[in-house]
C-alpha cells in the first residue's frame, strides 16, 4: 500500500511540474511577438532619421465610410513631421502640433499625452510598456510574407487594439492598424521607406506666422 501511494505522489508531483517545462501556447504566441517587435523597434531606432511615404485609409461598415488620402512623415528620434492629406502633424519631443486646415485650427498639446499610433511607426517607440503582444499568424499580403500581431493596451485607450504587420524576412514595418469601439478602423500602410536622410532642424517645429488666419486651441 506504501508502494502504491509513493508511485502516486511521485506521479502527481512529475505532473505539476511538467507544465512549467513548457510554456503554454498562450505565451508562446505572446513571446513570439514580443521577439519579432523588439527587432523591428531596435531596426527602426538604429537609423539616424527616416521618411516614409504612406497611405492612410478610414473605414467603417456600419457607416458606410471609407477614406483614403496619401501621407508622408520625416521623423528623427523622438522628433516628428507629417503630413495626411491637408493635415499636418508635427512634434519636436515635447510638445504636439496638430493643424487642421478646413478647421484653420492647431492643437497644441504635450508629447507624453499623446496616445500611441498617431504616426505609422509610433507604435513600435514603447511597445513593451504600453501594450501586450500575440503574434497570430503569418500571411501574405501584397506579394510579401508578413507576421501579424495583435498590440492591446495595459490601460484604457481610444484604440481598443493594433493590428501591425511585419516582413517575414526582416521584420520591417509593412502596415498599421488601430480598431475603435464604434467599428472603425484607421490604417498607415508603408510605401515606401528611406533611412538616414538630411532633414533641417526647423522641420519638427510649427511656425505659426506662417498661418496668420489659425485658431489655436492650447491644450497643455
Amino acid at each position: 500500500m506504501k508502494t502504491f501511494w509513493l508511485s502516486i505522489s511521485i506521479s502527481l508531483f512529475f505532473y505539476g511540474i511538467l507544465p512549467a517545462q513548457e510554456a503554454p501556447p498562450q505565451r508562446r504566441f505572446e513571446e513570439k511577438a514580443e521577439q519579432m517587435m523588439k527587432e523591428a523597434s531596435q531596426r527602426l531606432k538604429a537609423y539616424r532619421s527616416v521618411k516614409i511615404e504612406f497611405t492612410y485609409t478610414m473605414k467603417n461598415k456600419s457607416q458606410e465610410i471609407e477614406e483614403s488620402m496619401e501621407g508622408i512623415l520625416f521623423a528623427m528620434g523622438d522628433k516628428y513631421y507629417m503630413e495626411v492629406g491637408d493635415n499636418r502633424f508635427i512634434s519636436d519631443g515635447e510638445t504636439v502640433w496638430s493643424y487642421l486646415e478646413e478647421l484653420e485650427e492647431v492643437h497644441i498639446s504635450l508629447a507624453e499625452y499623446t496616445e500611441g499610433g498617431m504616426t505609422p511607426t509610433s507604435i513600435l517607440e514603447n511597445f513593451e510598456e504600453e501594450f501586450r503582444s500575440k503574434f497570430i499568424r503569418q500571411e501574405n499580403h501584397q506579394g510579401r510574407e508578413v507576421n501579424i500581431i495583435d498590440l492591446v493596451p495595459n490601460e484604457p485607450h481610444a484604440f481598443f487594439k493594433y493590428r501591425v504587420a511585419l516582413d517575414s524576412k526582416n521584420q520591417m514595418l509593412v502596415y498599421t492598424m488601430a480598431y475603435d469601439r464604434h467599428g472603425g478602423t484607421y490604417t498607415y500602410t508603408i510605401d515606401r521607406f528611406q533611412p538616414n536622410i538630411d532633414i533641417p532642424a526647423d522641420k519638427f517645429s510649427f511656425a505659426v506666422e506662417n498661418y496668420p488666419d489659425v485658431e489655436i486651441i492650447d491644450l497643455r
